[in-house]
């Protein structure tokens, strides 16, 4: 099938009977049975969803590691979720439905044999795992009729190599932003290597590639996740991968993106790709999802622009310890500050055009959120 017809196809495939019943300030699960054209088994979703208006809140996925933990990266995000007002959902890839971790999950069943792919053995995309995502987003929406129009997609380890594989191959999708923390190899867009390693007999064309490098893919590496390939808890060990991109995650989340940012220049075309490395963090995704939020709140903020000008904040970021709120009437403002954590900091009510104290916080990033009458909006601030 066409990747074109496919897109078209797509957007009517979601379960549209036995809904849900997703509703505010609730937590657990749901079957999701992906429908025709679609030929993927069913998948278990773990969710939280906060307090609020759901019909426009927005929605992150959050993609698990090989341990295939939904519940467990559901609950990753549950404190940044409440202090920020966005729903979470985390799609378990069990080992039952999906069996063999890398070719039904990790490299999302494009080839029957990802390590060993052949035009005889590439699948229709409506046999690939990602191509589930925009269709049970389509069907989270349904629910509760939603109006979002795009999601956020955050995943760890398996699950970050999961999602950069998707960002290539469905350039498409309705993912706004995919952060890939610390993925243990990747599918690398040079010509020259073999799929999966790279992109020698992995069937993906030209358009879909410069299409990926122009949407915003995160590389998310912790510094200190430096275990070699040849030890327990390493990345794959073999010659091709270790030869190509490094012996340890961090060296070939560096390798790839620097590629990757070659490649496109190359060409000649748009790169809106970026890397991030965390200072003194490992293979750990609690740690590296709380550092994650960061640059996911541009896109899970209020996108009213009307309400983002309403509250006007100064200095920001700030080297005192005072911020000016000026809005344009004179009722009480109520404000709450939390740090990246989520972790409810300070919460009070001030009068407008006046000082917030922000003395208690030392240097660093937070989320302040500020509510007069029927506006409300989400800040990030900076203390110096």
């Amino acid at each position: 099938m066409h990747k074109l017809e496919f897109s078209i196809l797509i957007l009517f495939c979601y379960q549209l009977v036995m809904g849900q019943n997703l509703s505010e300030n609730s937590t657990g699960s749901f079957t999701f049975t992906p429908q025709e054209p679609l030929n993927r088994p069913l998948i278990e979703v773990f969710y939280h969803i906060p307090e609020g208006d759901i019909t426009s809140m927005p929605i992150l996925m959050s993609f698990h590691g090989a341990d295939r933990d939904g519940a467990n990266y559901r609950d990753f995000w549950i404190n940044m979720a409440n202090a920020n007002g966005f729903m979470v959902f985390a799609p378990e890839f069990s080992s039952d439905n999906y069996p063999g971790l890398g070719d039904n999950y990790i490299m999302s069943n494009i080839f029957d044999d990802g390590d060993n792919p052949s035009p005889e053995t590439y699948n229709d995309p409506t046999e690939w795992t990602c191509s589930v995502l925009d269709p049970l987003f389509e069907y989270v929406k349904s629910d509760f009729s939603g109006t979002q129009v795009a999601y956020s997609a955050w995943g760890h380890s398996a699950g970050a190599q999961f999602l950069h594989r998707l960002f290539m191959y469905l350039p498409n999708t309705k993912i706004n932003v995919a952060i890939c923390s610390n993925a243990g190899w990747y599918t690398v867009p040079e010509n020259t290597v073999s799929y999966p390693y790279g992109l020698l007999h992995g069937q993906l064309l030209d358009s879909d590639l410069i299409h990926a490098f122009s949407n915003k893919l995160i590389v998310h590496l912790g510094e200190e996740d430096t275990i070699p390939s040849s030890a327990p808890g390493g990345p794959r060990d073999n010659p091709t991968v270790n030869d190509q991109q490094g012996l340890h995650r961090l060296e070939r989340g560096q390798y790839f993106f620097n590629t990757s940012q070659s490649i496109a220049q190359n060409l000649s075309v748009l790169f809106n790709w970026e890397k991030h490395e965390v200072s003194g963090v490992g293979h750990d995704p609690q740690l590296m999802a709380n550092d994650a939020l960061q640059y996911l709140l541009p896109f899970l903020l209020s996108t009213d622009t009307a309400n983002q000008n309403y509250f006007q904040l100064y200095p920001n970021p700030t080297n005192g310890r005072l911020i000016y709120i000026t809005t344009p009437n004179e009722d009480i403002i109520t404000f709450e500050i939390f740090n990246m954590l989520g972790e409810q900091l300070k919460k009070a009510s001030v009068r407008p055009n006046t000082e917030l104290d922000v003395s208690i916080l030392k240097s660093g990033v937070y989320i302040l959120k500020l509510e007069q009458k029927n506006c409300q909006i989400t800040k990030k601030i900076v203390i110096n």
